[in-house]
């Protein structure tokens, strides 16, 4: 067995980044904290990335432990390789600082992603990007020629308080479920979805029984009186995040720290936010809740197929 060059070290070392990234990515998978940065449709797209890592640092281990016997050079580039007249090298570069450079591009974030706590943003994301209130998709004021009904058995006279355009269609037929509820939970399940269909019908939730868990958020212009209640979002990626959340009153609200969870169970009404009219809870009981492990929900783009 010949003596490890700088070759054959680069080699092994690319093989220990492949493992790294692929076990990582597993170690993930086992824990659940895959879903602190991908929904869970896109997790298996990285579960086939693992495996195709893990098969590509499988064959770098072989070809560093093949070099440890005999030179070895898997390329084809058409070239050469006689190393002694050196008319063609693979050789690595010979910079520390350029190899530093190179390696630590991808060894920095395979440390960090090991060695630092995998943790959820909450509060300090929705002051960077503003709190969703779940505004009226569509414009409600149309005239009345431009609204349709629901398709279905329903009661008339309810197809008749939710009619609307045709793009809110679906978002009627959830809140037409709703509606019939003798008190609406907001489970992580459609928790967007039922955001929207309740801010789209508004008017028609007024006095309705809500109970919603998430954490407690406080934004400029409230008054002590008020705070929202919110979740975070993720449509696709951690990089698409976006904090949701419902406006919350009550005589004792300023006694809820930031970023606590909590429970409230209360009843809907209306208000204006930013010159948009947006449902709001009249605070009936608040109690304290516990963060779950992972506290983002995430769109149901087939939600109206399960109607």
């Amino acid at each position: 067995m010949k003596k490890m060059n700088a070759a054959v070290f680069h080699s092994f070392l690319r093989a220990f980044i492949l493992l790294g990234f692929g076990a990582l990515i597993v170690y993930l998978k086992i824990s659940g904290d895959i879903l602190l940065y991908v929904t869970p449709r896109l997790s298996i797209y990285l579960e086939i990335a693992a495996a195709g890592l893990m098969v590509t640092a499988a064959f770098q281990f072989y070809i560093s432990f093949l070099s440890l016997k005999k030179p070895v050079i898997v390329c084809e580039c058409g070239h050469d390789h006689d190393h002694e007249h050196g008319r063609h090298s693979h050789e690595p570069p010979q910079s520390i600082g350029k190899n530093v450079v190179v390696y630590g591009i991808f060894i920095l974030p395979l440390l960090f992603g090991t060695l630092l706590p995998n943790t959820a943003l909450a509060g300090s994301l929705a002051q960077t990007k503003g709190m969703n209130l779940g505004g009226v998709l569509a414009n409600q004021s149309a005239a009345p020629a431009d609204l349709v009904e629901v398709e279905g058995t329903e009661d008339p006279a309810l197809k008749e308080k939710f009619k609307t355009t045709p793009y809110n269609r679906d978002y009627a037929k959830l809140g037409m479920l709703l509606y019939q509820q003798d008190r609406i939970e907001m489970k992580d399940e459609w928790y967007i979805e039922k955001m929207r269909a309740m801010n789209t019908f508004v008017d028609n939730f007024e006095n309705k029984q809500i109970k919603i868990t998430g954490f407690v958020y406080r934004e400029d212009g409230l008054p002590d009186s008020q705070f929202i209640i919110g979740r975070l979002a993720m449509t696709h990626c951690i990089a698409d995040i976006a904090p949701y959340g419902i406006i919350v009153e009550g005589g004792d609200a300023n006694q809820y720290a930031n970023d606590s969870w909590i429970t409230v169970t209360g009843t809907i009404s209306k208000t204006s936010y930013h010159d948009q009219k947006v449902m709001k809870i009249n605070i009936s009981s608040v109690e304290p809740a516990k963060a779950p492990s992972v506290p983002y929900v995430y769109p149901d783009w087939d939600f109206a197929s399960k109607l």
